[in-house]
């Protein structure tokens, strides 16, 4: 196999491992009926308290070097991704892009559906809604928002261009029955080829580029999610 195609092939493992999250959870679109929200007044609705997600860039010399390494090389270099990530995160003080998402969504579903907020009750792990719903029992529906991925790739082809991508996830769920009642998926990846950043580029000036990709991904996901109510 060609270094070329060795790389591209690490390429679309890694990017694979980035959407696993989103793999254990539904992508579909739901809104809420009406009988739902008829059936919502006066009730009471929780939100989820969720980890600042990963957030990781794989580095076109790291991906290159990767291919030559096999399974372990794109696992070294896919830790050591997660790990610089993490302190660019740090360094920055980027919010955690889940409790902005599940401010803005529940601000707009108590609106729409006259729904009494009760306080959250610790972190959530669970991604499954019946095991969300049970582990939020003092409310009569549980809102859960979070992001499914926050990862950049450099163009393939191209020397150090590089892209972002966010992905985020919305259920709304019954607690007595864990049924899912609202839900939503979003994607947004930046396709601007021409302006786009080099490695460092994406966390110079404060990582102006990462908080600017990070807004427009959340802005979307909220515009999309409140779109099901």
């Amino acid at each position: 196999m060609s270094p070329i195609k060795a790389t591209l092939r690490l390429l679309a493992s890694l990017i694979l491992i980035a959407g696993i999250s989103t793999s254990c959870v539904s992508t579909k679109d739901l809104s809420l009926s009406a009988a739902d929200r008829t059936a919502m007044r006066g009730k009471t609705v929780t939100i989820t308290t969720r980890e600042k997600p990963h957030h990781w860039v794989m580095k076109q010399s790291a991906m290159m070097a990767a291919s030559l390494g096999g399974a372990l090389g794109g696992a070294i270099a896919g830790n050591m991704a997660d790990k610089e990530g993490a302190a660019q995160v740090d360094k920055h003080q980027i919010a955690n892009p889940n409790d902005t998402m599940i401010a803005a969504v529940e601000r707009d579903l108590i609106s729409k559906t006259g729904l009494r907020p009760v306080r959250s009750r610790g972190i959530t792990k669970e991604l499954d809604p019946k095991k969300v719903a049970a582990g939020n029992p003092h409310a009569d529906y549980v809102l859960d928002c979070f992001t499914t991925a926050w990862m950049g790739n450099y163009y393939p082809m191209s020397i150090g261009k590089y892209y972002l991508i966010f992905g985020a996830k919305m259920q709304l769920v019954e607690t007595s029955s864990g049924r899912v009642v609202a839900e939503g998926f979003n994607i947004h990846q930046d396709k601007d080829r021409d302006h786009a950043p080099d490695y460092d580029g994406i966390y110079s000036n404060g990582a102006a580029y990462l908080k600017a990709q990070t807004k427009i991904g959340t802005d979307s996901a909220i515009s999309k999610f409140t779109g099901k109510f």
